[in-house]
């Protein structure tokens, strides 16, 4: 009796994808370049002399202190937008989240469901902190930004009695906890960013299956 022969085949195509997963994909890719934009000259303008005529002295290509300053704050105010947007198209997921950590389960099913992994807890402690520290780099990016320029201008107490370097030293302080906590969701759900670039270069979520038989 002879053996049948192993033969390799694909798997019917997959049926196209929703708009909905092409928007979350753009948004989700456009925030990470817009954060790291951000990041990077939010850390040039951090880096750069204080104290009179600083703001005037050029810079990277050219640009002075002030001309940074006020490109940080258009990109980080994108990089918000792109935010809330992508929180908006993946709030249940947020939620699911948010619920998890308060009840241990991710839904409201009245049986009690199975306990989720530990990386699910992880990714969740992650999304959340992101989610509640991010408005407080908002704010302590907005007030430095607001305080006025010249001689001395880093010494002025703005508000609750602390100096405008203080401000942009404390803003600079949780934007990196907000880098580190950004570096590490994207290292626990590789996976997501993987299907969204995917998704993007060739229209499929995932890659084909071939199927035994």
């Amino acid at each position: 009796m002879t053996a049948m022969p192993l033969r390799i085949t694909s798997s019917p195509a997959a049926p196209r994808a929703k708009a909905i997963f092409y928007v979350r994909a753009v948004v989700a890719l456009a925030m990470i370049a817009a954060w790291a934009v951000s990041a990077a000259s939010g850390i040039l303008v951090w880096l750069a002399a204080d104290g009179r005529g600083a703001t005037n002295l050029p810079l990277l290509f050219g640009a002075t202190k002030h001309a940074w300053s006020d490109i940080h704050v258009a990109i980080s105010t994108l990089a918000i937008v792109l935010t809330v947007t992508h929180l908006a198209v993946m709030r249940r997921g947020v939620l699911a989240y948010v619920r998890l950590l308060l009840t241990g389960q991710r839904n409201t099913a009245a049986l009690p469901a199975r306990r989720p992994k530990p990386i699910v807890f992880v990714r969740a402690v992650v999304v959340v902190a992101m989610v509640s520290v991010i408005p407080v780099v908002v704010v302590t990016g907005v007030v430095p930004w607001l305080a006025g320029d010249g001689q001395r201008s880093g010494q002025q107490l703005l508000l609750l009695a602390v100096t405008k370097r203080g401000w942009a030293d404390i803003h600079t302080a949780i934007s990196a906890a907000v880098v580190i906590l950004a570096v590490t969701h994207l290292v626990v759900v590789r996976s997501g960013l993987a299907t969204d670039i995917r998704l993007l270069a060739t229209g499929k979520r995932s890659a084909p299956r071939r199927v035994a038989r």
